[in-house]
């Protein structure tokens, strides 16, 4: 009997229209940004970094701030999801050694089959990207090949009591799988007409690139060190990926995307129709219809780092930045992302209004569950939606886009050569970069000379900030750079908005909470059960 479906298991296993559904199913296993595991629905795990504050103090993702998560509390459950999904593949691949579909017309029997090899390539493929999300938490993984389980609380066969692999292990068999589907044709790339919600050939690579930048980090992978010969090996295998991925879509980036909706820059992304829970979460307190769960809420922290049309961050002496003023000018990427005090916001399509998150507004920080930073979410969010009539609306969580691989291929190019020298990559990193600023910041480019090495790193990184905020990378790129512990323990600001007597707004920077993060964080737990059955706890827990 296949586990949980209450399908007799020849009847399951030769029907064409069961397995296609036991592969969605795998699919729908795919990280939800909208729904992470272990959090309620709508709150973002951008909450857990300087991004964002959550409105409700009592909310879990507080834990990841105040320090309190440990190997009981705190990874189970994202530990449980990913190897489940493992072991649901495992079966398939065995079962699907014996499916004949021998009962079928020779035509039918045929495209099955062809359908068949491609549900595969897909189960590997999710394999990979669940391992993928397992070494970003933990760092080494348990690796257990082709094991099959019939009942998934049977763990008894050897493959599943055998220790911890390495970083590298665990990366070079997520890597290996990749280029098996890759170098096979097996599955469509995105310009083959592949579907972008399922897996495809260009997230094979995208997978392959972004689990080589974990093996490029020392502080997952001990054994390599900064600027080592090991490591610029490792970051030629990510420029090469990522060069190959991005390089015909470099100079045709249409406008900055908010992602309410499907997008043409994701490459894999998470489906879910009709479902208006991130709305009734991240709302504007003052809209109709929200609840309590707790908006996520974004930093004063993130909102100082988009800087001005200009070019300038807004401490640089003149840049023109005007503190009683302080959303004007500034980078278009801002507004797009972030709803400020005296945003529009056409509430339903039929209420036209302006945000008022001052004390005493309709949306302001003195509101039960009101913004706890002085502004809301906009990215992501339909304003459509009528909330007190259920209604919901499509939209796509980006696993891997466009954007996210330029600014890693722009990494790559720059740790390898510095700003100005191709090297083996097509264009200079600084040539990279240059296309998110302007294609969807609308700032200047930066100078092709005169910039070093480690003043284009920074700005990377604080192009990664912006560009990809709120889609769950902050959290696991500080870690990879080294910066969380530096990063994560640092105080968070919010921004203190005041209606004065004549009605206009004074603007006050105030530091909004102190926060805990030690290095053993770098890495999460091991969970406290594998730990009792075996497993090497990571250090410091």
């Amino acid at each position: 009997m296949e586990q949980g479906l209450g399908i007799d298991d020849e009847l399951m296993w030769e029907n064409p229209s069961y397995v296609n559904e036991y592969i969605v199913d795998l699919i729908s296993m795919m990280p939800n940004g909208f729904n992470p595991s272990g959090l309620s629905q709508g709150v973002l795990y951008a909450g857990a970094t300087d991004e964002a504050e959550n409105a409700n103090p009592s909310a879990s993702i507080q834990d990841f701030n105040s320090g309190n998560w440990n190997s009981v509390s705190g990874p189970q459950q994202v530990w449980d999801k990913y190897y489940h999904g493992i072991y649901k593949v495992n079966l398939f691949l065995e079962k699907a050694r014996h499916i004949t579909y021998e009962t079928y017309a020779p035509e039918q029997r045929s495209l099955f089959l062809s359908s068949l090899e491609k549900y595969k390539a897909e189960a590997r493929f999710l394999r990979a990207l669940y391992y993928y999300e397992l070494i970003k938490r933990f760092g080494g993984v348990v690796l257990v090949g082709d094991a099959f389980v019939e009942d998934m609380d049977d763990l008894s066969k050897p493959e599943f009591k055998q220790g911890r692999s390495s970083l590298a292990e665990s990366v070079d068999y997520i890597v290996g799988e990749c280029d098996t589907i890759i170098d096979n044709h097996m599955l469509p790339l995105l310009d083959e007409g592949a579907d972008q919600g399922r897996p495809n050939g260009t997230a094979a690579k995208a997978l392959k690139c972004k689990a080589l930048t974990f093996k490029a980090s020392p502080v997952y992978n001990s054994s390599i060190s900064e600027g080592s010969a090991e490591q610029q090996e490792i970051w030629e295998q990510v420029l090469l990926t990522a060069q190959d991925i991005a390089f015909d879509r470099i100079f045709s980036f249409g406008p900055y995307d908010v992602y309410d909706g499907t997008s043409p820059e994701v490459i894999l992304g998470h489906r879910v129709k009709n479902v208006g829970y991130l709305e009734r979460v991240n709302f504007p307190v003052g809209s109709e219809g929200v609840n309590t769960t707790g908006s996520t809420n974004p930093t004063q922290d993130l909102v100082d780092s988009y800087r001005m049309l200009n070019g300038m961050a807004i401490d640089e002496p003149g840049s023109g930045y005007d503190p009683e003023n302080p959303y004007e000018g500034r980078d278009h990427r801002l507004q797009q992302t972030v709803l400020v005090n005296g945003s529009d916001w056409n509430e339903r399509n039929v209420e036209p209004r302006t945000i008022e998150i001052y004390r005493g507004g309709r949306d302001g920080m003195d509101r039960p569950y009101g913004t706890q930073t002085g502004y809301y979410l906009k990215k992501f969010i339909d304003p459509t939606l009528d909330l007190r009539q259920g209604q919901g609306s499509n939209r796509e969580w980006p696993i891997f886009r466009f954007a996210d691989i330029v600014l890693i291929w722009a990494e790559a190019a720059n740790e390898l050569y510095g700003p100005t020298t191709r090297g083996e990559s097509y264009l200079t990193a600084t040539t990279i970069l240059n296309q998110t600023i302007t294609r969807h910041g609308g700032l200047p480019e930066l100078p092709l000379h005169g910039i070093s090495q480690e003043e284009l790193r920074e700005r990377i990184r604080e192009e990664r900030f912006i560009e990809l905020a709120f889609e769950n990378q902050r959290a696991w790129d500080l870690r990879r750079w080294g910066h969380a512990t530096e990063v994560l323990s640092a105080p968070v600001h919010k921004m203190e908005v005041t209606m004065n007597a004549d009605s206009t707004m004074s603007y006050e920077r105030q530091m909004l909470e102190e926060r805990y993060f030690e290095e053993r964080m770098n890495l999460y737990p091991i969970p406290q059960r594998a730990v009792n059955n075996g497993l090497e706890q990571n250090p410091g827990w």
